[in-house]
């Protein structure tokens, strides 16, 4: 079979799976059972849907589930960094410590992008959640999609018939320093970035860049305004749609260790250009959240989705940090895991006001290790780490002082032997593994 045909029955078996979806009768009923709220500034009050969200589970579910409650032609930003057909597994990295001290760096797979090799299959895939995404774009909204060399050309196609070649904006292209070469090859130092319309009545502010005159001298051009810097003097222009941009460092304060993770800066420009104060943006192949962090400082109302714990837990433990408000959903299945930790209280203080300040450590610790996640090299050290020091496979604690049953996560910390809060009645401990699984122990008061 050839490549067109397998991308021709790719596309009309994506719109089959795409309109099956939509028939289906749950498109009301919540798929995404458990429910942690992460409200650090009062600003979303009850009642009020105009909280972010975060959501753990298949993305094509969730956008269905967005489109019954309403969120259709809502979106004005739409960016997407799906897998690229690369045929290959990604890994986050994590470090542990053995017996001798020593840190070691643990390969855990973060996403498969290897679609069964199958090209008909990733189109479909992607298909259906493309449509899923056309309808809940914004009459002027617009759709980023980005790709590297592995598919751009697919999904250029895959857009034309979707969307219409009249409604292709731009591609964009991100050059960076980083990455790889060949001697088979040029080196291979970006990615692309296409940007396609609902209507032809888009919003995109363009911002603008300096362009250096010839030998950096001035023009004197009548009419042209002109500007000197430590380089020499430029003019303003409207930004090209090449971007030089880094990308995150091994040594970059922004690191998670997530194998595919894009720079906020990046992140910042896709924003910036494309949508304003308030609007609703989304990513529903949301990573380890570089695009939802961006989203939240630059004032944007945001949803994300990603189908990998380790992914949400990045995502969540970034936003958290910057004290984002915002619901993270759990889809139907994805267990929440109690019974494996323990927790020894140190201090209890009455105060007058009729609350407990209590303070708390980490007495036992037993994580979850689905081994087979982590590459065979690093699974020695795995064991090593388990019978050295358990509590070092939590990466960060969550407090909810006044827990009513669904988790509301008031307080984020990585003092394991100091959980320091303030209490009347019933709370509750959530501790995230390195792992991005999820722990809850529940303490009641008498």
């Amino acid at each position: 079979m050839s490549v067109l045909e397998d991308i021709s029955k790719g596309i009309e078996a994506g719109r089959k799976q795409f309109e099956q979806i939509m028939r289906s009768d749950n498109g009301d009923a919540s798929p995404f059972g458990y429910v942690e709220k992460h409200i650090y500034n009062d600003n979303i009050g009850p009642g009020k849907t105009t909280a972010s969200e975060l959501a753990l589970g298949d993305n094509l579910g969730y956008m269905r589930w967005l489109l019954a409650r309403g969120y259709g032609g809502q979106f004005r930003l739409l960016y997407l960094d799906p897998p690229f057909f690369t045929k290959a597994k990604y890994n986050a990295t994590v470090s542990v410590s053995g017996k001798d001290g020593k840190q070691h760096r643990l390969h855990h797979l973060a996403y498969d992008d290897t679609f069964e090799r199958d090209l008909e299959y990733y189109v479909e895939n992607m298909t259906a959640r493309l449509l899923m995404m056309m309808e809940l774009l914004a009459e002027d909204g617009t759709m980023w999609i980005h790709l590297d060399w592995h598919s751009s050309h697919y999904i250029k196609i895959i857009m034309d018939e979707l969307m219409g070649e009249k409604n292709f904006v731009n591609e964009i292209i991100w050059s960076y320093k980083s990455g790889g070469s060949g001697k088979r090859h040029f080196a291979r130092k970006h990615d692309s970035i296409l940007v396609y319309s609902k209507t032809k009545n888009y919003y995109l502010n363009v911002p603008t860049e300096k362009s250096y005159n010839r030998g950096f001298k001035p023009y004197h051009f009548k009419g042209v305004e002109e500007f000197q810097d430590d380089q020499g003097w430029y003019t303003l222009v409207n930004m090209k749609d090449v971007w030089t941009i880094d990308m995150v460092g091994r040594t970059s304060c922004e690191r998670t260790g997530y194998a595919t993770q894009k720079p906020l800066e990046l992140m910042r420009r896709i924003i910036e250009a494309s949508s304003e104060d308030g609007d609703l943006v989304g990513d529903f192949f949301s990573g380890s959240g570089s695009f939802l962090e961006e989203a939240e400082r630059l004032g944007r109302r945001w949803i994300g989705c990603d189908n990998e714990e380790l992914a949400t837990a990045m995502a969540k433990k970034r936003l958290d940090l910057i004290e984002a408000d915002y619901i993270y959903r759990t889809e139907d299945g994805m267990t929440l895991r109690t019974g494996r930790l323990d927790l020894e209280l140190k201090q209890k203080e009455v105060l007058e006001n009729g609350k407990c300040l209590f303070n708390y450590s980490v007495k036992r610790f037993d994580p979850e290790i689905e081994i087979g996640y982590i590459q065979m090299n690093d699974r020695k050290y795995v064991e090593e780490a388990l019978t050295n020091d358990t509590i070092q496979f939590i990466d960060y604690v969550m407090i909810d002082p006044d827990y009513s049953g669904a988790f509301s996560c008031e307080i984020v910390t990585e003092d394991f032997e100091n959980i320091r809060f303030l209490s009347r009645g019933n709370a509750a401990v959530t501790a995230v593994d390195v792992f991005g699984r999820e722990y809850l122990v529940r303490m009641d008061y008498e």
